[in-house]
């Protein structure tokens, strides 16, 4: 079985710029409630110009490394901004399979469609069961979001973690080499 099974993309709409801040905090909250299991985070606020922020939560990732970037990809993929380390190549590899899946690039079309001058949006990838789910909505129910949720396809997750694992992998071996470089230089 997959580890992926109950993986959700959950994106919050609010109808003020700031309330997704404050649901992100709330949100955070009730994982150390134990009602959810959040592996990421990410806010959009479109301004009243219409420029966007984006700023995405990893904090959470860190439990395990090959978790990662999902929410961040979403937002690159809604937004056309990379808000995380790995905005290249492998960036916008990871955007395109998610367009090119019928489940998330609908999710995604829907997502576009929703942030409108002086909004914001949660974007939240985590695990929880149907009952602990319904204890969030109700919690979170108070910023009045409107919800769109969608399952994250298993095979469509462990593609992207394969493709972020060999990347980091891959990052990181470069960067060791540089550093052997750079020590045998000084010898």
């Amino acid at each position: 079985m997959s580890k992926h099974k109950d993986d959700k993309l959950v994106a919050l709409i609010f109808d003020d710029p700031y309330k997704a801040d404050e649901a992100r905090a709330a949100l955070h909250r009730l994982g150390g409630e134990g009602l959810s299991e959040i592996d990421e985070t990410a806010v959009i606020v479109k301004k009243a110009d219409g420029k966007v922020r984006v700023s995405q939560d990893v904090n959470e990732v860190a439990k395990e490394q090959k978790l990662g970037h999902i929410a961040g990809l979403i937002t690159a993929a809604a937004t056309g901004t990379f808000p995380f380390i790995l905005a290249g190549t492998i960036g916008g590899r990871l955007v395109g399979r998610l367009r090119d899946n019928g489940i998330t690039n609908k999710f995604l079309k829907s997502l576009q469609q929703e942030l409108q001058p002086n909004t914001s949006v949660l974007v939240i990838y985590a695990r929880s069961d149907a009952e602990r789910r319904k204890q969030i909505a109700a919690r979170l129910a108070k910023f009045t979001p409107k919800i769109l949720e969608s399952d994250l396809p298993p095979e469509l997750a462990e593609q992207i973690e394969k493709e972020m694992d060999a990347a980091q992998k891959s990052a990181a071996a470069v960067a060791s080499g540089k550093l052997v470089g750079r020590a045998e230089s000084l010898l």
